[in-house]
């Protein structure tokens, strides 16, 4: 009888011990749980705000809603651009995609949440741009920073000359920006001149391209078309003289900037030295 009244409280007891477990396990769920919907709260609302302030054309989104490496990087990169003549790495609004005022309309829609870590502090954001003048797909990589969330990345979606969508980031290319190397040319020839030189549209997508050959021959064609033109081109001191090949025509020559790795006429039109992989 004792045996068996020691048994049924040893089950007692082992029962209980599971129940506050299971309870405790709860609790905690319970909390992630709790603790994700809150974060959730505060970054969509974050994004509104965000762009309730840029439909205002508010020049202070950085410091309110940018983390401290984001501001950095976009510190380092506009010093480097006020060395340059020509357009630099920014050439629209990061935050809206415009080159103009922002409309008054903008609007984050369908934002979904790709990832989330309370505990880490991040969060990768999915969501379309809607405005009056454009919709653009974009994402915001988060950041918890000083307790509050803050946008840690920015990256877009383009498409390319096959109109398929490429993800742009912006963070990693403004990096890359910062790291090129300024390309030392004291004397142009045939070798270091060699290479593919792109025109880009306002989105800064290739729209045509020149490939320079080490023969002093050169091609040209629209991105995505077939129909090659052939030149054979000569140099003079810092400028590109291209004649086509079978056609009576003036030559169009191109002034060489090393500092923009660019070439550009008398007409306007630039074509910048593309990075082979």
């Amino acid at each position: 009888m004792r045996k068996s009244i020691f048994i049924v409280m040893t089950m007692l007891t082992l029962l209980a011990c599971g129940s506050k477990k299971a309870q405790a396990v709860s609790e905690k769920t319970e909390a992630k749980e709790s603790a994700a919907v809150e974060a959730k709260e505060k970054i969509t609302g974050l994004i509104k705000e965000l762009y309730a302030a840029a439909a205002q054309n508010a020049d202070d989104i950085d410091q309110r809603f940018a983390c401290h490496e984001w501001r950095q990087t976009v510190g380092a990169v506009k010093e480097k651009d006020s060395k340059i003549e020509d357009i630099g790495f920014f050439n629209e609004d990061y935050w809206t995609d415009m080159q103009d005022s922002n409309p008054n309309d903008l609007e984050a829609r369908d934002i979904k949440f790709e990832q989330l870590d309370v505990e880490k502090g991040t969060a990768l954001v999915d969501f379309i741009l809607h405005s009056s003048v454009q919709t653009v797909h974009m994402k915001f990589c988060f950041c918890r920073e000083d307790g509050d969330w803050r946008v840690h990345n920015i990256m877009k979606y383009y498409n390319d000359p096959d109109n398929k969508e490429v993800l742009t980031n912006y963070l990693e290319s403004m990096h890359d920006y910062l790291n090129e190397e300024q390309e030392d040319v004291t004397e142009l020839t045939f070798s270091n001149m060699a290479g593919i030189y792109d025109s880009l549209d306002e989105k800064m997508n290739s729209e045509s391209r020149f490939c320079l050959m080490e023969d002093g021959t050169a091609t040209w064609n629209m991105i995505g078309s077939l129909n090659i033109t052939e030149y054979t081109y000569t140099i003079k001191g810092n400028t590109i003289c291209l004649k086509a090949k079978g056609v009576d025509s003036e030559e169009d020559c191109y002034e060489y900037d090393a500092d923009t790795r660019s070439l550009k006429n008398e007409q306007g039109a630039v074509y910048y030295r593309q990075i082979e992989d």
